[in-house]
């Protein structure tokens, strides 16, 4: 099968496409930048999904559909072109794939769209209510996404991540941060008394949600793709110091508009995975787990 990656040589985006290299698919990925790995099956195009893309379409049997502008901070920075790539981005894709005659997709949300939640754990079809840019974004997506399979016979699944982490993941995200300064001996800082919590989930075990989506998921349907094992962001930075062996001082330090607005702060993320639970899938790595995962794949880049 010939399957489109968008965002392909991002953090989760580079994962799936080994993924299904692995598998045997031919695998063309659309990014700024190419991919950092090599395949005899692996295609690069260089676009924004923010171009004409139904040429880079056509011929592809499946789309997932992974590029977005990310991360909470980043983009409450650059809220006007967060939306525009985020949401316009998508519905080109969406279109195009259309238009192509590929209804066969999937669009990576993400957790951001509940928002602060109404109940835990969180369904799928809990209330959703995005406090971020990013969130908004994706919800927004997502709302785009049922309406090609309502008035064009689409199949868009819906996979929303949470609080994935794992080997290339940019240093703006807590895992990462935390685990560079555990490793510099820096200290850990930790905002408000360190009980906000999340379920962190490794990279591959959301790649393998994602595949289970596409081959057993129903039609048109939205899957939570996270752990269950709740972490408070306390016990992550205890359990990285532990891991990692680092002599860093955990502090605890207070919300601001100079390091983060305690009202952006979601206290609990905790995800109902009894839906994707029902088609075969769940998570198998535990944050400790985890974290030495991402350590021994440092010392292999040396």
């Amino acid at each position: 099968m010939k399957v489109l990656v968008t965002g392909g040589n991002g953090f989760i985006g580079l994962s799936l496409v080994e993924a299904l290299l692995e598998q045997g698919h031919d695998v063309r990925v659309l990014d700024l930048k190419q991919p950092a790995i090599q395949h005899k099956n692996l295609e690069f195009v260089k676009k924004s999904i923010m171009d004409d893309v139904i040429d880079v379409i056509k011929d592809c049997d499946m789309v997932y559909h992974l590029a977005a502008v990310l991360g909470v901070d980043q983009t409450d920075k650059r809220p006007l072109e967060t939306i525009r790539v985020n949401l316009e981005g998508s519905v080109n894709v969406f279109k195009s794939a259309v238009e192509a005659g590929v209804k066969n997709m999937v669009y990576a949300s993400s957790s951001e769209v509940y928002g602060n939640p109404r109940e835990l754990p969180i369904r799928e079809d809990s209330v959703k209510g995005p406090v971020s840019t990013y969130g908004v974004s994706k919800l927004a997506a997502e709302i785009y996404a049922q309406a090609y399979n309502q008035e064009f016979g689409a199949n868009i699944k819906i996979a929303r991540f949470f609080n994935v982490y794992g080997p290339r993941q940019s240093d703006n995200f807590v895992v990462s941060i935390f685990l560079n300064n555990a490793l510099r001996g820096e200290p850990i800082r930790v905002f408000g008394d360190g009980s906000q919590t999340r379920c962190f989930t490794y990279v591959t075990d959301a790649i393998g949600g994602v595949l289970k989506v596409v081959d057993r998921g129903k039609s048109r349907e939205v899957y939570n793709v996270g752990n269950n094992h709740p972490t408070t962001i306390l016990q992550l930075a205890d359990t990285i110091k532990e891991v990692t062996g680092s002599k860093s001082e955990i502090v605890k330090v207070g919300y601001g508009k100079d390091s983060r607005l305690r009202e952006r702060e979601i206290d609990y993320r905790i995800p109902d995975i009894s839906k994707i639970n029902s088609i075969g899938w769940e998570p198998k790595t535990r944050i400790a787990e985890g974290i030495k995962k991402i350590l021994e794949w440092k010392k292999k880049q040396g």
